[in-house]
């Protein structure tokens, strides 16, 4: 009997046993079933969300759980979207519609995404390019098969413009040399080209700015001064540094017997405008070009330049500053103070201006020397140098 009852209780532990293990596999299989769920739950996302979420390839689960923040699904299921929510994130602003965002991401994605992939563009470079390139320049970049290790090299170099790539690539110029050879020929006023450009720094005191290269007509210098020598005129702003160094010149001038003055130096944009409608009313159109800067694209605007006169002219001893002593010792030490002749004689058919030995401009003493031992204009130094600071193409 005894022996009967151990048998039969030895049978009850058996089963509770197995019935125990039964349920935990069934648990660990129900769990690891929905393990990825939990996790998502875990990090915070609703009911809603991962099931959406849930949807997604294994991979793209992985990034959203490995994410510090959790991404607000709801802002960007107001419209219809392809789900790539973490890119939208990535790519909202204030200044973009979610419309407009999703539209760009979801486009890219259905259109260019896998042909990127497959040109050596990993998901990393392909969202910084994101963040830089328009669908348009995408269609560049596809339609030509440039592979990563083609582009690259042009990406960083300020003015780069995208359909111009295929000409970079086949110049088989250095890249920045390509840029500027491809897509800023008319620097050279030689050339002649339907393209504008806009410049979106214009207080970068390298700044090149002429028919074609224009700011915007609100842009007014935040340091503007009065100058400190003597006037001709009440155009005798310009920005502290530049004031500065003029100021220092011109006391190293009076020290050699000689006076500067200030004939024109800041000229705001409608100031620029008063002075092109006059100059168009005298002369004819070829003739006024050349003599005047087009608003928006006059050095004065940027309060770097000065037009000088002397004391000398003012009197009436010389009819034209360029005859005078104090042109004579400027063309020789204008760089010691930063400052550069901006049309010399011997450079119209490059600059585009006829010459103007009253005009100087203020680049700063490093870039002036420079300018000045190499007998460099300004676009021949940009053109072998390329841009310091943003330029990008205007729509026409």
């Amino acid at each position: 009997m005894k022996k009967q009852r151990r048998k039969k209780q030895g049978h009850r532990v058996l089963k509770t046993g197995l019935g125990i293990l039964v349920c935990l596999i069934v648990v660990v299989g129900i769990v690891a079933f929905n393990w990825t769920g939990i996790q998502l739950g875990i990090k915070g996302y609703d009911k809603d969300a991962r099931t959406t979420l849930l949807k997604l390839s294994e991979e793209e689960i992985q990034e959203y759980l490995s994410l510090e923040e959790i991404i607000d699904l709801a802002k960007w299921d107001q419209v219809n979207n392809q789900h790539h929510y973490y890119d939208y994130k990535l790519y909202s602003s204030d200044d973009v519609s979610v419309e407009d965002i999703v539209s760009y991401v979801d486009e890219f994605y259905s259109n260019y995404h896998t042909k990127l992939k497959e040109l050596g563009y990993d998901l990393e470079t392909q969202r910084s390019l994101m963040k830089q390139l328009s669908l348009d320049d995408f269609r560049v970049l596809t339609d030509n098969q440039l592979e990563w290790i083609q582009v690259e090299p042009y990406l960083n170099i300020n003015g780069r413009i995208i359909e111009d790539l295929p000409q970079y690539i086949q110049s088989n110029l250095e890249p920045v040399e390509a840029v500027m050879n491809v897509s800023y020929s008319i620097i050279d006023s030689r050339n002649s080209s339907d393209r504008t450009y806009f410049l979106e720094e214009p207080s970068n005191t390298a700044l090149l700015i002429k028919k074609g290269f224009s700011i915007s007509k609100d842009y007014v210098p935040e340091d503007l001064v009065e100058v400190n020598i003597p006037t001709a005129t009440t155009n005798n702003k310009m920005r502290s540094d530049a004031a500065k160094a003029l100021e220092s010149m011109y006391e190293d001038a009076k020290k050699e017997g000689l006076t500067l003055v200030v004939n024109s130096a800041y000229r705001s944009y409608e100031d620029q405008q008063k002075i092109y409608d006059e100059y168009f009313r005298i002369y004819d159109e070829v003739t006024a070009a050349r003599l005047v800067a087009v608003p928006g694209t006059s050095e004065h605007q940027l309060g770097l330049s000065v037009d000088l006169t002397s004391q000398s002219v003012v009197d009436g001893q010389f009819g034209v500053f360029g005859s005078t002593p104090e042109y004579q010792w400027v063309i020789k030490n204008a760089y010691h103070y930063g400052f550069i002749l901006r049309y010399p004689s011997d450079k119209i058919e490059i600059t585009g201006i006829t010459n103007e030995p009253w005009h100087y401009r203020y680049v700063g003493v490093k870039l002036a020397t420079k300018l000045y031992e190499e007998g460099l204009t300004l676009e021949e130094y940009t053109l072998k140098n390329g841009f310091d600071y943003p330029v990008s193409l205007m729509e026409n």
